[in-house]
Formats: C-alpha cells, sequence, structure tokens
C-alpha cells in the first residue's frame, strides 16, 4: 500500500459521528497546532496529505512552507469544491457572493483570465469550460501556497458533485473534469464516491478508462457508507482491473478501533492506499506508525 494519506476532517470540524466532538477539535486545534500534527503523520509513516479546499487549509499550506521539521518530500491530494462551505455561501450570499468569494483568492491577472475563459464558456453555453473556470479558480490558490518539498499528485471531486453525476448519468462531466484535471495540472485526477460499484459501472459503460483515475470511497469492516453494501463494494474492489482505490473512513467515523480497522484493510488486497484522519501529534503517530505496516 503506497499512498497513507493524513486527511483534514479534524481540522474542519467535520465529524460523521458527533458534531459536538468536531466543534470541540477545532475549538483545541489552531493553525500551528494542525501544522504538528501533519509534521508528525509525515515523521511516522504518511506519504502525504488530502484535503478540501477549505479556506484554513490556505492557513495550513502556508504554515506548512515554513515548518522546517519537514524537510522530506511529501504529497497533496486537493479535494474539490468544497461543498458545505459553497452551499452555505450560496444560501447567504447568492451564486454572486459565492463567485466572488472564489475570485477573491486570485491575483488582479489570474482573475480576469478566469473571468474571461468563464465569460466567454458561458456565452457560447460551454458548461465543460465553465466547469474548467471553476476548477481553475478554486485550485489556483492553494497551489500557489503549495511548500516547495510537497508535489501535488492527484485533485479529486468532492463526492456531493460526483455521486450527483452518478444519480443524473453525468458520465460526460466526470470525464471533462478527468480530462481537464490531466490536461492542466500534469496530475491524475480523482473522484470521492460513496458508492463504488455504480461509479465503476458507469464509466465501463460509457467505455471511459479508468486508467491513472484515483478512486477514494469508504471501506470498513461495518460497511459504514459503502453503497448499496459493503459485499458489493468488496467484490467491485476485486474484480477492478484499473485505477487506483484509496480507503477513507476506514475507522466509520470513529465509531470503530484502529487496530480492528487495520486488520480489516489489510484483507483488501487491491487497495493502493488509506485516507484516515488525526486530532493530535500522538494520535497521528500511532496511526501511522500503525498504518505503515500495510506498506
Amino acid at each position: 500500500m503506497k499512498t497513507l494519506l493524513i486527511g483534514d476532517n479534524a481540522f474542519i470540524g467535520v465529524s460523521h459521528l458527533s458534531q459536538e466532538r468536531a466543534r470541540e477539535r477545532v475549538e483545541r486545534l489552531d493553525v500551528q497546532s494542525i501544522v504538528h500534527v501533519i509534521a508528525a503523520a509525515l515523521s511516522h509513516g504518511a506519504s502525504g496529505y488530502t484535503f478540501s479546499t477549505h479556506p484554513v487549509n490556505l492557513e495550513i499550506l502556508a504554515a506548512l512552507r515554513k515548518h522546517a521539521s519537514i524537510d522530506h518530500q511529501f504529497d497533496l491530494y486537493p479535494v474539490l469544491p468544497y461543498a458545505q462551505g459553497s452551499v452555505r455561501l450560496a444560501n447567504e450570499r447568492g451564486m454572486r457572493g459565492l463567485v466572488n468569494e472564489v475570485l477573491s483568492k486570485l491575483s488582479l491577472s489570474e482573475k480576469a483570465k478566469v473571468l474571461l475563459e468563464g465569460g466567454l464558456s458561458a456565452v457560447k453555453l460551454d458548461y465543460f469550460g465553465m466547469l474548467a473556470a471553476y476548477i481553475d479558480a478554486e485550485l489556483t490558490g492553494y497551489l500557489k501556497l503549495k511548500p516547495k518539498n510537497a508535489s501535488v499528485r492527484g485533485v479529486l471531486l468532492h463526492e456531493v458533485f460526483t455521486d450527483l453525476c452518478l444519480g443524473l448519468q453525468g458520465i460526460h462531466l466526470l470525464d471533462a473534469f478527468a480530462d481537464h484535471v490531466r490536461e492542466k495540472y500534469q496530475v491524475k485526477p480523482g473522484f470521492v464516491t460513496y458508492n463504488l460499484p455504480k461509479f465503476v459501472n458507469m464509466f465501463q459503460d460509457a467505455g471511459v478508462s479508468l486508467k491513472d483515475v484515483l478512486i477514494m470511497t469508504p471501506f470498513n469492516s461495518i460497511g459504514f457508507q459503502m453503497s448499496p453494501s459493503r459485499e458489493s463494494c468488496e467484490t467491485c474492489l476485486s474484480n477492478l482491473s484499473e485505477g487506483e482505490v484509496i480507503a477513507m473512513s476506514i475507522m466509520a467515523g470513529g465509531f470503530l478501533k484502529l487496530d480492528g480497522a487495520v486488520d480489516y484493510i489489510r484483507t483488501l488486497r487491491s487497495l493502493s492506499g488509506v485516507a484516515v484522519g488525526a486530532s493530535s501529534k500522538d494520535h497521528a503517530q500511532d496511526t501511522f506508525v500503525k498504518l505503515s505496516t500495510l506498506s
């Protein structure tokens, strides 16, 4: 298992079991504390950091650039867009407010370029062009703050949008996202999904290759977030001949213990990696020392 990623859920207030616990973590962790957690994970086996385009990650990346103890190479896997924030902003400020927030991360020249490309696409009703312009606007601010010893290895589409496209049979949008990420950023495109069988079947039915595509999806012993069932996801994984699958939610949002989660993941020979959160330096060290036994 070559990819062991620390995720950002604990840093941005996401918990699938207890929002109260999530709020407590956010109140306890300032940016410098978060950087120390990430540094501990990288020092004990993590190969990289996967994160949503949440505003706090701009501060985290900036702080990682200055953190002297991280002197080895590591990988970055941004997930976009930050769905909860986008929905909240759209509700509070309308679509214009949402667009202004995304563009506020860009310089004047970058903003002009995105507005020009997006505007031309809108005039021509080129939905793929508008999607590409949005991706560029969302990513640019984060890529500018990339630490010098970090490499972006993949850009992933958030599960809310991936699974919406699955429900609407929007394979062309997913394929357009993948093509843009490959061509513009020269990295692997990826998708987060809660329904691995449906995702794989839609690509296969459309004759679209999953070669060099990252798929981040839940795997855990109780089937938490695994649709339509744990058994169908395991069967799909074992039969998959293309794509790299990274397991998330391996501890079912904190319901399972780490040792049991690792024992289960060890049985899934076709996995390429694991993404898991940590909320303290000791937690990060213990987690990635144990996950390193999967390598």
